[in-house]
């Protein structure tokens, strides 16, 4: 790829991460519940992405399967599980330590590799998810220690990321065979309607909500689902994979950056030190995860 076209997709990339990073802060600017949040999300991107489908000739159901249907919708399952997560601990801690925390993603990913599919992992790694286990451990004392409740928030946030991996899990193997607009319209479908029945069995209102948080449902579906996510997604064809990697742990420093600028919330600093230990870890390990691949490859 030509230079100029590479400048443009880090430049969309660049947009993408901020796309990422507004999103804790639009969710802290409706007072909705966490579940009516993570379920109109879903379900304005899942009807954005309608007619994109449509467009296309509809799902290839038979092409997919009924195991590859079954395992797009378990997806979407935990991927609801994660967004009522990690949203609710958005309310319970601050945007430094719940988007730092819940971007501890990619170690359980690999920690359920290992155990479940044999994956083994690296002695860079191993040090890298050692580095970011300590980072967190920093983060749940000190808040645990100045109390506010934010323990709490900080153990739903890492319980997202949790959430997240299964999700990611799930999706790994179906990419290999289902195109991507297939497998995340069936996931957000899925997830959409998890979320709603979960509202219903809450006995949650879904209606009644001001238009400024209808605003910020949509806005969260347009600017984080899909010009965050998706971006990213979409840079996979243009952009080595562990650089797209890298590039996601620019979240939580947008997100805090955000929050400070436009909620006034500034974190104590034992969560910015905290924070700083776990992006330190997760580069690592992400480094090195990219480096195995790299020697299998050359060795296969």
């Amino acid at each position: 790829m030509e230079d100029k076209a590479l400048g443009k997709v880090y430049l969309i990339m660049g947009l993408g991460i901020l796309g990422v990073s507004v999103s804790a802060v639009l969710i802290r600017s409706t007072e909705a519940p966490s579940t009516v949040i993570a379920m109109y999300r879903m379900v304005f991107t899942f009807l954005l992405f309608t007619p994109l489908v449509i467009k296309k000739g509809g799902l290839p159901l038979k092409i997919i399967g009924r195991r590859g249907i079954a395992l797009a919708l378990l997806s979407g399952f935990f991927l609801a599980l994660h967004f009522a997560a990690w949203i609710e601990s958005l309310k319970h801690t601050t945007i430094a330590s719940s988007t730092v925390l819940v971007s501890l993603q990619p170690l359980f990913t690999a920690t359920l590799g290992y155990f479940f599919y044999k994956e083994r992992l690296r002695r860079g790694q191993i040090v890298g998810m050692g580095i970011a286990i300590l980072g967190s451990a920093f983060i749940g004392l000190s808040d645990f220690i100045g109390g506010g409740g934010h323990f709490y928030g900080d153990l739903l946030a890492v319980l997202g990321g949790a959430f997240a991996s299964v999700y990611v899990l799930l999706g790994r193997g179906l990419r290999k065979t289902v195109g991507n607009l297939d497998y995340v319209y069936l996931a957000y479908g899925s997830c959409s309607v998890t979320l709603l029945a979960a509202n219903l069995l809450g006995q949650t209102p879904l209606t009644g909500y001001s238009g400024n948080d209808y605003l910020i449902f949509i806005g969260l579906a347009v600017f984080s689902t899909i010009g965050g996510h998706t971006v990213f997604n979409w840079a996979l064809k243009y952009v080595e994979a562990n650089k797209v990697s890298v590039a996601l742990l620019g979240e939580p420093i947008g997100a805090t950056m955000l929050g400070f600028l436009i909620l006034r919330e500034v974190p104590s600093q034992a969560q910015l030190i905290s924070a700083g230990i776990i992006l330190l870890g997760l580069y690592i390990f992400i480094k090195d995860s990219f480096q195995r691949k790299k020697t299998t490859a050359a060795l296969s």
